[in-house]
């Protein structure tokens, strides 16, 4: 049995160096094989557009990892302070709830039945990995499931408690992108615990 591959990887990174082998090779070999001066300048210029487009998305996704790690950091240190004064100013003789709220510095109180929790997922796909992004809300823990598409069951990948989880697994079929769905539900320590989330999907090429 023949399997055929299209000739486009389907890693982003991967096809961008393909594309810049073909606007190298272009002016080379395809007038050997037919192509006229305007030819090879029309698959230069569309292998240029494509790199490009690639290469561009790769930026933005590593300035988005890098402005997503800024804030977490931000979140540790500066809200610290500000927390650190807050409990400096709630001890004041002069301290009120209204001048608190005003000031933003009042949290809540709320009963919420854990059973009645739901996770909410969103999911990322990098160069041989899932980043699966969840919400945690006032639970500690959280267990992600897979399956792939069309199947039954769910397979446990584990535990985690702080986003993102990575998915770390390897293509079923090797060079044959997959359909995978993932679902949550928290983790109290010793039992799943709450609703299911919903199923998100996503292309995995590995």
């Amino acid at each position: 049995m023949k399997v055929y591959t299209y000739f486009v990887p389907t890693i982003d990174a991967q096809a961008g160096n393909w594309a810049g082998t073909v606007n190298e090779k272009a002016p080379t070999i395809c007038p050997q094989l037919g192509v006229d001066a305007a030819g090879v300048t029309e698959i230069q210029t569309a292998a240029i557009n494509y790199k490009t487009a690639v290469e561009l998305v790769e930026l933005k996704k590593r300035e988005l990892e890098e402005a997503v790690a800024a804030k977490n950091i931000s979140r540790k240190v500066d809200i610290a302070v500000i927390a650190r004064y807050a409990q400096q100013m709630k001890a004041h003789v002069n301290y009120t709830e209204a001048l608190g709220g005003a000031l933003g510095i009042v949290g809540t109180v709320s009963v919420i039945d854990p059973k009645d929790l739901r996770p909410t997922l969103s999911l990322r796909q990098f160069p041989g990995q899932v980043e699966v992004s969840f919400n945690l809300q006032t639970m500690k823990s959280i267990t992600i499931y897979s399956r792939l598409k069309g199947t039954n069951g769910w397979d446990k990948l584990g535990n985690d408690k702080t986003p993102p989880f990575i998915d770390t697994r390897p293509l079923q079929e090797p060079f044959k992108p997959e359909i995978r769905e993932y679902s949550a539900r928290y983790f109290d320590g010793k039992e799943d615990i709450g609703e299911m989330a919903a199923i998100e999907t996503i292309v995995f090429g590995g």
